[in-house]
């Protein structure tokens, strides 16, 4: 009986394991914990910069260049919003304070240029946003994602929102490296 069960719990592991895997945009597949495919991709403009999505539901959070003048907003470069996805439509929802200030807020230093920012998300400030016009004229927002200076895509955030607090388990960055033209994709586990 003993080694039956024995038996159960390799076979057992052997199959559920690899459904946790991770992997970057080199190594092969993200674990079941990445962006599904049926997710959607908001709609694009001269303005967009990327979005935030989670495991909890479709809705979207969207970051868009503000411009003034054919420069970036001095004041407020970006616009962050909800992208919320029903059934009956889509619908934009403006964030609400607490969102602003714990979650999905951002902060905004003007860069040694003077003509872009940096940029820091309020949920994690380790890692450092560039906001700039590129060549162009077009807003661009670039970040590091392994190793790479990249146009960043999206980030999908990977938590449990069970509690009266999330907890994240990881971040996934996702980006096009500037100089190759490359997909890249960073996973960031919460330890």
């Amino acid at each position: 009986m003993q080694k039956h069960f024995l038996a159960f719990l390799l076979v057992t592991f052997a199959m559920v394991l690899p459904a946790f895997s991770q992997g970057t945009a080199k190594t092969g597949p993200m674990s079941l914990a990445s962006r599904p495919a049926d997710y959607p991709t908001p709609p694009k403009s001269s303005y967009s910069l990327f979005f935030i999505q989670r495991n909890k539901n479709k809705h979207t959070i969207v970051y868009d260049a503000k411009m003034k003048n054919g420069q970036l907003d001095a004041t407020s470069p970006i616009d962050n919003y909800w992208m919320r996805y029903y059934s009956t439509g889509t619908v934009r929802k403006e964030l609400g304070w607490a969102e602003k200030k714990f979650a999905y807020g951002y902060n905004s230093k003007k860069d040694g240029t003077g003509k872009g920012f940096n940029i820091n998300l309020t949920a994690y400030d380790k890692r450092k946003i560039s906001l700039k016009l590129d060549e162009k004229g077009q807003p661009i927002a670039t970040m590091t994602i392994n190793g790479k200076t990249c146009r960043l895509s999206y980030i999908w955030v990977y938590a449990d929102d069970s509690g009266s607090w999330p907890k994240v388990f990881h971040i996934d960055l996702h980006g096009t490296e500037l100089t190759t033209g490359k997909k890249q994709t960073e996973r960031i586990n919460n330890n």
